[in-house]
C-alpha cells in the first residue's frame, strides 16, 4: 500500500510539473486587426462566418490555419506571436464580393496570400467589392398585424471584374439583441423570381418571434432585423444589410 501511495505522490508531481511547463509558454502578445470597408464605409458583414485564415510557416509543416473572426460591422482582430511570419489569404470558397488585395486564382484554387512577419501590432483594412449593394432598409407590421414586412433596395455593382451573379433568394433574421447574423434561426426566406428587381420585399410571421423554439418568454415589443440576399452559385456566403429596430410589436 505505501509504494502505490509513493507512486501516486510521484505520478501528481510529474504531472503538475508538466502542467507547469505548458502554462509557461508565451502567449500571442502582437495585435493584428482592421475593417473592412465598402465606398469608404465599414462592409456589414456576416459575424456567424469568418473569411480570413492565417498560416504560420516554418516548423517543417503548414499548420492547419487560424480562422479570424470578424464582426458583423466588419471589424477584425486577431492575436499573433511577436517575431513570427504568418501567411494570410481567403477561405477557399466562393464568395459574394471581391477583394482586390486577394485576386482568385480560379475556381477551385482559392485565393493569392499576403505575408506578415510580426513585430507589432498592426492595423491593415482591406477593400471590399459586393457584387450588389443593399440599402435604405426599413420595416413594418402588415396591416393586419400578423407579419414583419421589410422593403430593401438593391444595386447592382458595376466595379467587380467578374459579373454579377443572379439574386437567388432574400431573407429577413429577427433577433432579440443587436447581434444579428445567420446563425439566428428565426428567419423567413423567398425566392426572387425578377433577376432585374431593384427593390425587395421579405416578410416574417410574428408568431414566428414569440414561438418558444426560437425565444422562450418572448413578451418583448421591439425586435432587431436584418436581410440578407444569397447569390447563384454561392451558398454558404450572404450580403447583408445593417442592423436595425422595429417597435411597437403587439404581444398578442
Amino acid at each position: 500500500m505505501k509504494l502505490k501511495y509513493i507512486l501516486s505522490l510521484s505520478m501528481l508531481l510529474i504531472l503538475a510539473l508538466v502542467s507547469c511547463e505548458y502554462d509557461n509558454y508565451e502567449a500571442p502578445e502582437c495585435e493584428f486587426k482592421g475593417q473592412l470597408v465598402c465606398d469608404g464605409e465599414p462592409f456589414q458583414f456576416d459575424a456567424n462566418r469568418t473569411i480570413f485564415k492565417f498560416y504560420q510557416t516554418g516548423f517543417g509543416k503548414e499548420d492547419g490555419g487560424i480562422n479570424m473572426n470578424i464582426l458583423n460591422d466588419g471589424s477584425y482582430k486577431q492575436l499573433l506571436f511577436s517575431g513570427e511570419d504568418y501567411k494570410l489569404t481567403l477561405v477557399n470558397q466562393a464568395l459574394p464580393f471581391e477583394m482586390p488585395d486577394f485576386p482568385s486564382r480560379g475556381a477551385g484554387l482559392g485565393y493569392d496570400t499576403i505575408y506578415y512577419h510580426m513585430n507589432g501590432n498592426v492595423y491593415q483594412p482591406f477593400e471590399v467589392r459586393p457584387y450588389y449593394k443593399l440599402s435604405n432598409l426599413s420595416a413594418k407590421l402588415s396591416e393586419n398585424g400578423r407579419n414583419i414586412e421589410a422593403t430593401f433596395d438593391v444595386t447592382k455593382m458595376t466595379n467587380t471584374e467578374k459579373e454579377a451573379p443572379a439574386i437567388k433568394t432574400a431573407r429577413i433574421y429577427l433577433g432579440t439583441s443587436v447581434i444579428v447574423d445567420s446563425g439566428i434561426a428565426c428567419l423567413r426566406s423567398k425566392t426572387v423570381t425578377d433577376p432585374d428587381a431593384t427593390t425587395l420585399t421579405v416578410s416574417i410571421p410574428l408568431a414566428y418571434y414569440r414561438d418558444k423554439k426560437y425565444y422562450i418568454n418572448n413578451f418583448r415589443t421591439y425586435a432587431y432585423y436584418r436581410v440578407a440576399i444569397e447569390l447563384e452559385g454561392i451558398p454558404d456566403y450572404y450580403l447583408f444589410s445593417d442592423i436595425q429596430k422595429i417597435e411597437g410589436l403587439p404581444v398578442e
